[in-house]
């Protein structure tokens, strides 16, 4: 998809007459894959945005952090396959709070989560908005909370 095709159709997300977040960029994504049926869960790599929409409409849209260039977050239809209060990666040590695991990078699941922790609790901390993560969608501790409270099982999740 080229960025010309990716911006085609993009509208204003209100929720309630205000913008769903105000620091937020102001437009969606366009309707290339929202339904606007039930829950969806729209992902941009060149913006590092996620968008959540119901039934059409922005619900909440905050910045991300998505993979790093040598561990990049993969493209494409998911769904949310499993929620867990707080993983655990072996292979990285670290904590990862509200997780909610999306696909298989080979033997592990790669999701959407809160910045990680150290095993003691300490938080790793990277800006997000720019691509710093081991593949996953992370985001601050707050607007991760929000989405994985929202978003049921089974949840599609479009990551372009």
């Amino acid at each position: 998809m080229n960025r010309r095709s990716f911006l085609a159709g993009v509208v204003l997300g209100l929720v309630g007459g205000a913008l769903a977040h105000p620091a937020a960029a102001q437009t969606t994504p366009g309707h290339q894959v929202i339904r606007g049926r039930g829950r969806e869960i729209f992902v941009s790599l060149s913006r590092q945005r996620l968008w959540a929409y119901k039934d059409g409409e922005v619900v909440m849209t905050f910045l991300i952090s998505s993979g790093e260039p040598r561990r990049p977050t993969r493209r494409g239809n998911f769904r949310v396959q499993s929620k867990i209060p707080e993983a655990w990666s072996n292979i990285w040590q670290l904590r990862m709070p509200y997780w909610m695991g999306i696909y298989y990078a080979g033997r592990i699941e790669n999701g959407i989560h809160a910045m990680p922790l150290l095993r003691n609790g300490t938080p790793v901390r990277w800006p997000v908005g720019y691509p710093a993560s081991y593949g996953c969608v992370v985001a601050t501790t707050k607007d991760a909370a929000a989405l994985y409270r929202w978003t049921p099982l089974g949840t599609p999740v479009y990551i372009r």
